[in-house]
């Protein structure tokens, strides 16, 4: 099945708005905003969400390791590209953006019991061990932080499966940073 990708012309009438703000927001419509536009209420639940994520206690830097661990977890191509070059432009070391995309340990020690904890949470679906919980207040974070990577997650869960059904196409400005999953040795 082919999915249309909206541009401000030709969306409905109900997700105009929440695609102006896309735009406004990444100075482009992404090709899966795009997409979500053909549901206002995805498109506006996702955008609505998006802002929501930003103001979490966690750092851009942290934003970005949720949302590329979960990426990573559910092997969307798409937003790992995506995701990859938000990463960059906030400024994440370049070895932990390529831990990121390969799937291996992190660096810095306290973004990778952040990138383990989400990793756990997506793979367990919430159902973590109470060991892991300690071990990610341990390493510096608190029980808000735990709620606020089920936010993160669930916004990927958003992306990622459309992605998944509409086999959204790369956007050009995500090429420089396209991925597909290493595969496991």
């Amino acid at each position: 099945m082919e999915f249309t990708i909206h541009t401000l012309e030709t969306a409905p009438e109900d997700s105009k708005q929440a695609l102006a703000h896309v735009k406004e927001t990444f100075s482009f419509i992404p090709n899966l905003e795009g997409i979500f536009a053909e549901a206002p209420a995805l498109l506006k639940g996702s955008m609505a969400l998006w802002d929501l994520f930003e103001n979490t206690s966690f750092t851009a830097i942290e934003q970005q390791v949720i949302y590329l661990t979960a990426n990573y977890e559910n092997s969307c191509d798409y937003c790992m590209a995506a995701h990859s070059g938000l990463a960059r432009a906030i400024g994440m070391s370049e070895e932990n953006i390529e831990a990121l995309r390969k799937g291996t340990s992190m660096p810095d020690a306290k973004l990778q019991a952040l990138r383990h904890f989400t990793q756990q949470m997506v793979n367990e679906r919430g159902w973590v061990e109470e060991s892991e919980i300690e071990a990610f207040m341990e390493a510096g974070y608190n029980k808000q932080q735990i709620l606020e990577v089920i936010l993160g997650i669930a916004i990927k869960v958003m992306h990622n499966y459309t992605n998944h059904i509409a086999k959204t196409p790369l956007d050009k400005q995500f090429k420089p940073n396209i991925w597909s999953k290493p595969i496991a040795s």
